[in-house]
């Protein structure tokens, strides 16, 4: 960000060189006139004058705060900022037109709400700028954080306020924005007279304070400012912040009285740091609003802060201050030299868009103005129209009606479009006007004559401003149309090309570039394939056109991007028409491609073989037949070794190869001649590519052979064993170990089952092999591994042969076994039961019967206890089974007798299992409870608390913690309002619980979290109990104030007494009685309050407290008494609602025999001392 004097001098610059800044103003904002060479009135308004709404559709009155439908317009500033504009916190709306000289920045907190609404809001006046005019103005940059929004919409579809900046724009704007480099230009002139306009109100001499009008005095509970009843211009000077130093918060009201009606208001606020904290709003204020401006000429900090809504309007003048809102409301225009921070940390707040009408002091030239404005409509219809171009000039020659030319024409104001309203207006000084229209809208005829006035615009007319509307008859006129065409080339060649489709669509949604998808796509005119010449063309209307291409020519690549345009098609070339070129790059075929092959086969078998070495060669050097040297080989492709298959393949392009043998298989000769080919691969037989046969002859070697055995034995015993399977395999493909899958296996050689002996042997060609098991000898286990080897037969070792010895495990046979077992059930419900504890004994001892003790008891097998199904089973071998339960469930009597069976587990029944059932009748055992209590206090003082409402739940759905709602919570229990004692208790079973507090006692805060607990209750502390405390702090109470009425009456005849003084004093210094004077007296309330007509005084909102009332007057012909203080009266929270009523008397004197002169009797009324009333 620019330091703010280079920014401003930056913008100064800008100005000059586009004219005069208040020319420019003139033009840009019709409100304001700088009032060059102007005569002074009598009053004025704020520099520019800024303030009142700009005239067209200002509602009269504006209404209160309110979300009703928009009442109007006003394309009035309602806040300027000579600096930065920062929204933090959760700051919500801004009101009206906004300009910021230098940044607007919004970034609020990130748990609050994103959006901040500016110009249109849902709450304030409702009284947005104009349609389509500019919302917010800076002279710097736009920056919004991530996540959030600008809205100058208001969320209303046709609503479209404009967001003009100087400097760049961060982040999401919605509405129209406009990048401006001289966007904030006509404004910099503002800052200057608004500081010097500030520093002029508070001190017009540039010294002393402005002489002030009433009186400022905070009372704590208020600041109360009465003026003097006359005067229309009301001065205040307030030197102090507008706190409450006895309120938690601060706040505090703000009252005024003696202001009389139509009268101005200025308080001037001195100081360099101020704050205003105030809860007072329309009610109180409402009235002086528009004609109310608080003006801050010296602080450097200017705090708004409070929960009121505040009225009227601001002026801070320091340019090097930071100005801090955070009322719930601004009710006013808000004009600030410096930067201005809008946030909250608590709630939303917001700017209302208001007026200020009000009459300042004058401060420089201030000229009389008003709007000269006309109206343009279709003459047919009365319909208004946009687009008529205006020139607004001023009688200045002394010639009867408009002169624009010649030696001394009249005098040019501005020019003006008129929008959609048709109205053209501009704010200028008394005189006499005429509006020349100087081009009709669109499809109108210009009138003739085109000049309407004079206008006369005068002190009398000049609040309501002078109009004329100006009649327009629509033309007639056939359009102008031309060709929009396209050429379509080969972007290598040049050459036209024939086949691509495109579609032709017309600018129409004032979006730059084309968009054809969407709620507001541009229009399509046509389609349109090219034809031999590559040309699309269409005649159509003047406008901006895109030619879009959607598919290429066949053989040519789509462009990147496929949109030619704009092209723009005017008056002046409609004759010759506009084209576009769209080049397009022919695609890249990828070459065909195919296998060559050569099959190696065995000259005598067919077999195909492994192992033959080729070279492939491309025919590339014109000479017939493969040459693999020389100056001009053919090319070399790649090598290749057969495989099992026999095959060598290469895909590669179409052309001409030949297979060259350089090694033949071991075992074979090789070929003569050794050359495969020609092999011609073509773009017709390359899907199916070409094969050649290559046949080669076995070497004629006598072969050497020998045996390859295996002995299978017995692993125990080492006798051979007959009827195991093998596979005898030979190493062929070069991997260690035995590989007998995938694509290159070894080689199966044979098969072979053990015969008595054991010896499986086969007799073979030298080489390496290996022995595989397939199938063990009934009885026995497969070897894990079952391969046996490698075995290497060589011709030093084929006359004896070679030969492993394979063992075999015997298969281990597992016994027969089946499940013996009891089900444990309610003897009377049958239903299973869990917790029974079972031992299971194996009958071995020949005796009948269970026997568990003596000499020879029968075996113990296992323990159990019985779960959720109420059965204990055990798997184990045949044989006869007895179950024996120790201990029955909890709540259940061990059953007499406590053996079942014998159970009888045979062969036949293994596989089913053998069961038996055993009964149990419940104990009657009486419930273990105890109490579940919780105990409520007063956080601070220990106190119980009585009327604290709680549910009492118990822990039920195995979730840690409470859960009260959802498809599985814990139980609810009970419910208990704590009395006297503060406790709640509930005796319940065993488990775990919690107090849930659900309405904390009258006065007290419902603690946060408001569930205590677990308390587990259990059977060792069920006696006692389980207990907790759940202490509440109390809420915070607002303060308690009273009133006092005074009733004075005539001691004879009881009839009310009018213009009876009293003074209110409030007891504070602890002596009984009242002190008025000396180092400590009480303090002084009310200085003066004068009875009316009904003899009655008011002290409304007064601290709970000791009051005195002091006569100070008496009304005439009465006498005062002889102690006129009345009190000790004391205001309590019992009597605050109603208030306190005194009833004082006075008693008549003799009559006044002359005033001033020897017979003046004491009885005779002294108006000396006599205070002022109270408005």
């Amino acid at each position: 960000m620019k330091p703010m004097p280079k920014r401003l001098s930056a913008l100064r610059s800008r100005a000059r060189s586009t004219g005069a800044a208040c020319a420019v103003l003139a033009t840009v904002i019709p409100v304001f006139t700088f009032g060059v060479g102007a005569t002074p009135a009598a009053a004025a308004t704020l520099p520019g004058g800024l303030g009142p709404c700009v005239p067209g559709s200002c509602p009269d009155p504006f209404p209160e705060v309110g979300n009703g439908p928009f009442a109007g317009r006003d394309d009035a500033i309602n806040i300027f900022v000579g600096d930065d504009f920062l929204v933090r916190g959760r700051a919500a709306e801004a009101e009206g037109r906004v300009v910021v000289l230098d940044d607007f920045d919004q970034n609020k907190n990130t748990d609050a709400s994103g959006l901040y609404n500016l110009g249109i809001v849902g709450v304030g006046s409702r009284v947005p700028p104009p349609d389509g005019s500019d919302f917010l103005t800076t002279g710097g940059d736009v920056t919004i954080a991530p996540g959030q929004t600008l809205d100058t919409t208001g969320g209303i579809v046709e609503e479209q306020g404009i967001v003009r900046h100087a400097g760049t724009q961060t982040g999401t704007v919605t509405g129209t924005t406009i990048q401006d480099d001289n966007a904030a230009g006509p404004y910099t002139g503002l800052r200057d007279e608004l500081t010097a306009a500030s520093q002029c109100y508070a001190r017009p001499d540039g010294n002393q304070l402005r002489e002030p009008t009433g009186t400022a005095v905070n009372e704590n509970f208020r600041t109360i400012f009465t003026g003097d009843n006359t005067s229309l211009l009301q001065v205040f000077n307030v030197d102090f912040d507008m706190v409450n130093p006895n309120n938690l918060n601060g706040g505090q009201d703000i009252a005024f009285e003696g202001i009389p009606a139509g009268a101005t208001i200025l308080v001037n606020v001195i100081g360099e740091n101020r704050v205003i904290n105030t809860t007072s709003g329309e009610a109180t204020l409402g009235q002086y609003r528009d004609r109310l401006l608080w003006n801050l000429p010296d602080a450097s900090t200017a705090q708004f802060i409070g929960s009121g809504q505040f009225q009227g309007s601001v002026l801070v003048g320091n340019q090097a201050s930071m100005s801090t809102v955070s009322l719930s409301g601004m009710n006013g225009r808000f004009f600030t030299t410096g930067s201005l921070t809008h946030t909250s940390e608590t709630s939303g707040i917001e700017f209302h868009a208001y007026p200020f009408n009000g009459d300042l002091p004058e401060c420089g030239s201030q000229p009389v103005t008003g709007a000269v404005s006309v109206l343009k409509t279709d003459a047919d219809s009365g319909a208004p129209l946009a687009g008529a171009e205006f020139e607004l000039w001023r009688e200045t020659n002394g010639v009867g009606g408009l002169q624009t030319t010649g030696t001394t024409p009249d005098t040019l104001v501005t020019d003006c479009t008129t929008p959609d309203d048709g109205i053209c207006t501009e704010t200028t000084t008394l005189g006499e006007y005429y509006w020349r229209e100087t081009a009709a809208p669109d499809g109108y005829d210009l009138p003739d004559p085109n000049v309407f006035g004079p206008l006369v615009l005068t002190d009398e007319n000049a609040t309501d401003g002078v109009r004329v509307e100006a009649l327009n008859t629509p033309t007639v006129v056939p359009p102008v149309t031309g060709d929009v065409s396209v050429v379509k080339t080969d972007a290598d060649t040049g050459n036209p090309l024939a086949g691509a489709d495109f579609e032709l669509w017309r600018e129409t949604n004032d979006e730059a570039g084309l968009q054809t998808t969407g709620a507001t796509p541009d229009t399509l005119v046509s389609d349109c394939t090219t034809p031999d010449d590559g040309v699309c063309s269409d005649n159509t209307v003047l406008g901006t056109y895109y030619w879009r291409e959607t598919a290429a020519p066949d053989g040519y690549d789509l462009p990147d991007p496929n949109v030619f345009g704009p092209l723009t098609l005017t008056e002046d070339n409609a004759s010759e028409g506009v084209r576009a070129e769209a080049a397009n790059t022919p695609t890249v075929v990828q070459p065909v491609t195919g296998d060559v092959s050569v099959l190696k086969t065995d000259a005598e078998t067919s077999e195909p073989l492994a192992g033959a070495e080729f070279d492939l060669w491309r025919e590339t050097n014109g000479v017939d037949g493969l040459q693999v040297d020389g100056a001009t080989p053919d090319t070399h492709v790649t090598d290749c070794t057969t495989p099992i298959n026999g095959i060598c393949s290469e895909n590669t392009t179409v052309g001409t190869y030949y297979w060259r043998e350089t090694a033949a298989p071991d075992g074979y000769d090789l070929p003569d001649p050794n050359v495969f080919g020609p092999l011609v691969l073509t773009d017709d037989n390359a899907t199916d590519g070409v094969q050649v046969e290559a046949l080669n002859d076995p070497t004629d070697v006598p072969v050497v052979t020998g045996d390859v055995s295996v002995l299978k034995t017995d692993a125990d015993t080492g006798n051979p064993l007959a009827g195991a399977d093998f596979e005898l395999w030979r190493e062929t493909n070069g991997v260690d170990g035995l590989q007998t899958t995938g694509t290159d296996p070894d080689t199966h050689v044979s098969d072979c089952t053990t015969p008595a002996d054991g010896v499986c042997s086969d007799n073979t060609i030298l080489g390496t092999y290996y022995w595989r098991e397939t199938a063990a000898p009934d009885g026995y286990d497969l070897p894990d591994p079952n391969v046996f080897g490698p075995l290497t037969l060589t011709e030093a070792n084929a006359t004896e042969g070679v030969q492993v010895t394979a063992t075999n495990e015997p298969t281990v046979v597992p016994p027969v076994t089946g499940d013996v077992s009891v089900l444990k059930a309610d003897s009377e419900t049958g239903d299973p039961l869990a917790g029974a504890e079972f031992e299971l004994w194996r009958e071995t001892n020949d005796e009948a019967g269970l026997q568990v003790d003596g000499a020879n008891p029968d075996t113990h097998v296992t323990d159990c206890t019985t779960p959720d199904t109420g059965i204990c089973s055990e798997n184990t071998t045949v044989g006869t089974y007895y179950w024996r339960e120790t201990a029955a469930p909890d709540g259940y009597d061990l059953p007499d007798p406590n053996v079942f069976g014998p159970l009888v587990l045979t062969e036949d029944n293994a596989a089913q299992g053998v069961q038996t059932e055993a009964l149990n009748d419940q104990t009657v055992v009486p419930p273990v409870t105890g109490e579940v209590r919780v105990f409520k206090t007063d956080a601070e003082t220990g106190v119980p608390l009585a009327g604290a409402v709680f549910e009492l739940w118990r822990e039920s759905n195995n979730t840690p913690g409470l859960q009260t709602i959802g498809i599985n919570p814990d139980t609810h229990v009970s419910d208990c309002t704590t009395p006297a004692g503060g406790i709640c208790s509930d005796t319940t079973v065993p488990g775990t619980y919690y107090w849930r507090e659900t309405a904390a006692p009258d006065g007290y805060e419902l603690p946060d979290p408001n569930v205590f607990g677990p308390l587990t209750l259990t059977e060792d502390n069920a006696a006692e109990g389980v207990q907790v405390t759940a202490a509440n702090t109390q809420e915070p109470v607002p303060p308690v104030n009273g009133s006092i009425t005074l009733d004075k009456t005539d001691a004879k005849n009881g009839e009310p007494l009018a213009g009876a003084v009293f003074e209110l004093w409030r007891e504070t210094n602890d002596v009984p009685g009242l002190q008025t004077g000396g180092a400590n007296p009480d303090t002084l309330t009310d200085a003066g309050c004068s009875t009316g007509d009904d003899g009655q005084c008011v002290f409304d909102d007064l601290p709970l407290g000791e009051y005195y009332l002091r006569e100070i007057a008496v009304p005439e012909g009465y006498v005062l008494s002889d102690d006129p203080v009345s009190g000790p009266i004391e205001v309590t929270e019992e009597n605050s609602a109603e208030g306190v009523t005194v009833e004082l008397t006075n008693e008549r004197g003799e009559p006044c025999k002359g005033k001033g002169g020897k017979d003046k009797g004491k009885d005779c009324e002294d108006n000396d001392h006599k205070a002022a009333a109270r408005g």
